[in-house]
């Protein structure tokens, strides 16, 4: 029997320091596990606070010279678990545990590692408020279901975690569990209701001894191989075929400060971004980070009051540097409570933007974030890029104080500098946000306001400018006691904005009602009044918006939106319109190995003064995945655009033994409908293939 020896919260954990690690199997029969010092007593924070969790999860830790380790047994009824052998990072809807570790124990970022009952891994980091699920670590897990429920088993080196390497490191953790079926989520510690799912400030510290002082050095060679070809005039010819050798390195500085460096990176994607509607869009669509030699550290550039409702969506949008000849990055700490990060990188220009100059853009990034008490910081950045003459440079400021402990005051200043050319003069402006938002068990309130003038960024991503827009919302929380409903989660929000090329104001009132439901289930129902400014005319946006989710069983999950109102057609002369949206997901998890995605999305617009349709758009996508295991997977995916008429797939196999050692082979089409008739394409009624292409890729990672 497992020895228990129970922690009060409020005392620093401290693991059991071992000389023989135990072997990763999901079986908790070393003796380690019969001396480590276990904790109990898990409190819910979702749907509601401070409830029991129906099930008791123990947690088990330890730790040797090299590696941190924990054990978790979580009980529950064996045939209702919510797994899956998936690819890495797609668990979310499945059940799981996870550890969540604030490595400098200064309340500004925390890891987040995630297993499920077949052990497959899912993690992240947080900083400023945003998950970022993109960076993939080096640490091993298994997870093995019982007659009890399932235990899962964590390594986690310390070389592949940023701390500080004191005698003894002190670090924050809080464990969680996530019970699927239930719509469930708990912690140890437990959250405080007043404090609200705010993590970083209600960690609890734990404490290692005896750990190793090492340099970290990582070197990792690749290859890769691209042959692709499209059809012209009548046949197939070849665009790509080449071979390419890269090298990227990183090195451990200190254990909390490391550089990296590539020369002739691959940055291909594994996988591709999924299908938008991509007309009649006012601003460019933003896609997420996926490469993996910008992810480490990426967290440090998430910019106070910057998101995906707000004018300077991200300071730093690392997609902006798309094929660099070579990159160098620092990232990490200096001291307890200063935090940097920088980037340098020689980005190739596409031919026909290179001009009569240099063929390669220089794109500098540096960040400074300095800590205080709780998750207060104050931060500084600067951005450049500049070819030929032109350059853009941005430089701010932006910082957060925790004013009460569900309570926090954050703001940001932006300045730009452009210029077009060497002639050009420099035009400078600005942008500016400060904000406020309380947040606890029973409600959630806040107040925002925005000034921004026609500020440009070459390296961020910026939407709508020269406007000053004030928000409030708030939102009640309603619990219930019942089977089905668990909570409702009315929220109000009243914008206002003036326009300064019109000289015209905008208005919006959004009222939404979502409904928390068992099986990891929601209903939401919006309706807003609104206008919109465009091109110094005013136009009617009212709109209605619904959803639908739920895990209907424990293999079956799907997402349902619909939303219908006034549109406006954007272009030189724009048009008042009306239209609808709809989406529709479907996974179908048909065995523990084989998963299933299908996607629908839905777009049309209508003229009002003519009722003629400009457009509908579809887009069908498909993505199959067979997960031998947790190393080798097979995918396809299929992907119908009804505007373009175009059809495209793709297929993957690939193996990754750890982030770093992976062998893909792919190849993909792209088919039209279309033909070659009398020495030209014209309209067809099938498809044609009109490219095709092929790409391997290998790399190894050595680590020292």
């Amino acid at each position: 029997m497992l020895t228990a020896l129970i922690s009060r919260a409020q005392d620093a954990l401290k693991p059991v320091t071992i000389d023989s690690p135990p072997v990763i199997d999901g079986v908790l029969d070393e003796e380690v596990w019969q001396n480590a010092p276990m904790i109990t007593g898990f409190k819910t924070y979702k749907p509601d606070y401070e409830m029991d969790m129906g099930f008791d999860t123990k947690v088990y830790m330890a730790n040797d010279e090299d590696n941190l380790y924990f054990a978790f047994v979580a009980y529950d009824e064996p045939k209702k678990l919510k797994t899956s052998i998936a690819a890495r990072d797609k668990i979310r809807e499945d059940d799981w545990i996870v550890v969540y570790l604030d490595t400098f124990n200064d309340q500004q970022t925390l890891y987040s590692f995630y297993v499920n009952p077949s052990g497959i891994q899912m993690d992240g980091k947080l900083a400023a408020g945003r998950d970022d699920f993109g960076i993939d670590m080096i640490w091993y897990s298994a997870g093995k279901i019982t007659e009890e429920g399932y235990v899962v088993e964590i390594k986690i080196p310390f070389k592949s975690i940023r701390y500080r390497n004191d005698d003894p490191v002190v670090m924050g953790v809080i464990y969680g569990r996530k019970i699927s079926r239930f719509s469930m989520e708990g912690t140890y510690p437990p959250l405080d209701p007043a404090k609200g799912a705010n993590l970083l400030i209600q960690m609890q510290q734990i404490q290692y001894s005896d750990v190793k002082k090492f340099t970290l050095l990582e070197i990792l060679p690749g290859v890769t191989y691209t042959n692709r070809a499209s059809h012209r005039e009548g046949e197939f010819k070849t665009d790509i075929d080449k071979a390419e050798l890269s090298l990227t390195a990183k090195y451990g500085i200190t254990s909390d400060l490391i550089l990296d460096a590539t020369i002739n990176p691959d940055f291909s994607q594994v996988e591709s971004d999924v299908g938008q509607i991509d007309i009649n869009q006012r601003f460019a669509i933003f896609y997420p980070e996926r490469r993996p030699f910008f992810l480490e550290g990426n967290e440090t550039f998430n910019f106070a009051e910057t998101g995906r409702r707000d004018a300077v969506r991200s300071v730093v949008n690392t997609r902006t540097i798309v094929n660099p000849l070579t990159a160098a990055k620092l990232t990490g700490k200096i001291g307890i409570r200063n935090t940097i990060a920088s980037i340098y990188a020689l980005d190739e220009v596409p031919p026909d933007k290179v001009g009569n100059g240099a063929k390669n853009a220089q794109v500098g990034v540096f960040r400074y974030k300095r800590s205080f008490k709780d998750d207060s910081y104050l931060g500084a950045v600067y951005t450049s890029r500049e070819l030929n003459g032109h350059f853009n440079r941005v430089a701010g400021l932006d910082g957060q104080i925790r004013l009460s402990k569900s309570s926090i005051l954050s703001a940001n200043y932006l300045r730009s500098y452009d210029r077009d050319s060497a002639e050009a003069e420099v035009t400078k402006d600005y942008s500016a946000k400060i904000g406020y938002m309380r947040r606890t068990r029973k409600i959630t309130y806040g107040a925002s306001f925005t000034d921004i003038s026609d500020f440009k960024t070459d390296v961020g991503f910026v939407t709508r400018t020269e406007t000053q827009r004030v928000n409030i919302f708030v939102s009640p929380k309603i619990y219930f006691e019942r089977k089905l409903l668990k909570r409702i989660d009315p929220i109000l929000s009243v914008t206002y904005m003036y326009d300064n090329p019109s000289a015209l104001y905008e208005y919006s009132y959004w009222g939404n009602l979502r409904f928390t439901l068992i099986r990891n289930s929601s209903l939401s129902f919006s309706y807003n009044v609104k206008n919109e400014i465009f091109l110094d005319q005013k136009f009617n946006r009212n709109n209605f918006r619904s959803s639908i989710s739920s895990q209907i069983t424990k293999r079956v999950f799907f997402n349902v939106s619909y939303g219908q109102g006034n549109k406006i057609f954007y272009s030189s002369v724009p048009y008042q319109g009306y239209g609808s949206d709809a989406s529709f997901f479907l996974n179908l998890q048909v065995s523990d190995n084989f998963n299933s995605e299908w996607r629908y999305t839905y777009s049309d617009f209508f003229r009002t003064s003519t009722e003629a349709k400009n457009y509908n758009f579809s887009i069908i996508r498909s993505k199959n995945t067979y997960q031998f295991n947790q190393y080798l997977f097979f995918r396809l995916i299929m992907e119908y655009n009804s505007f373009r008429e175009e059809l495209t797939s793709d297929f993957l196999a690939s193996f990754t033994y750890i982030p770093g050692t992976v062998v893909h082979i792919g190849f993909g089409n792209l088919y039209k409908n279309t033909r070659w008739e009398n020495q030209e394409y014209v309209p067809g009624n099938n498809l044609m293939q009109i490219q095709r292409g092929f790409f391997f890729k290998a790399s190894y990672l050595f680590r020292k």
